[in-house]
């Protein structure tokens, strides 16, 4: 019996309050009614605004990553470039020191071959002048590796 009595309370209370929530009929407010219309306007305006701001920065934000992906792109193309000239160059300047040095060593070989066909050994003194009589000589000036004597 309890448990009846607890149904129609809340059964009555539930048609009490769907009462004051049935639909009636409308007032016709001219007034009230545009107002309503232009406010549900703006309000629809001032959404899609908001919607096309939000839209607008997420593009804007896409192109800045994808300007700064490409400028990334760029700079090291840039780089693998003069990498690339440097090497080159760097080749180059390799090439006249391996033709310097080839001309060097050219030099050195026909040193020694006049070296050799003069008779000498390696401490040696080329006399370029002397003083002195003809049995005890004195050197005044030579060239060479040895020390000469006096």
């Amino acid at each position: 019996m309890k448990k009846h009595l607890t149904v129609a309370l809340a059964l009555l209370a539930v048609l009490g309050l769907g009462a004051g929530l049935l639909p009636r009929p409308a007032l016709a407010n001219g007034a009230a009614s545009t107002r309503n219309i232009l406010l549900g306007i703006g309000a629809a305006t001032y959404l899609i605004i908001q919607h096309n701001r939000v839209v607008h920065q997420r593009e804007a934000a896409a192109a800045a990553q994808q300007a700064a992906i490409a400028q990334q792109r760029n700079d090291a193309w840039a780089a693998y470039r003069a990498a690339e000239r440097s090497a080159h160059q760097e080749a180059l300047a390799n090439a006249e020191l391996h033709k310097e040095l080839a001309f060097e060593k050219s030099v050195v070989s026909q040193q020694q071959r006049q070296l050799a066909a003069l008779h000498v050994g390696a401490n040696f003194t080329h006399v370029v002048a002397t003083s002195g009589s003809r049995g005890n000589p004195q050197v005044v000036a030579s060239d060479g590796l040895g020390w000469g004597t006096l």
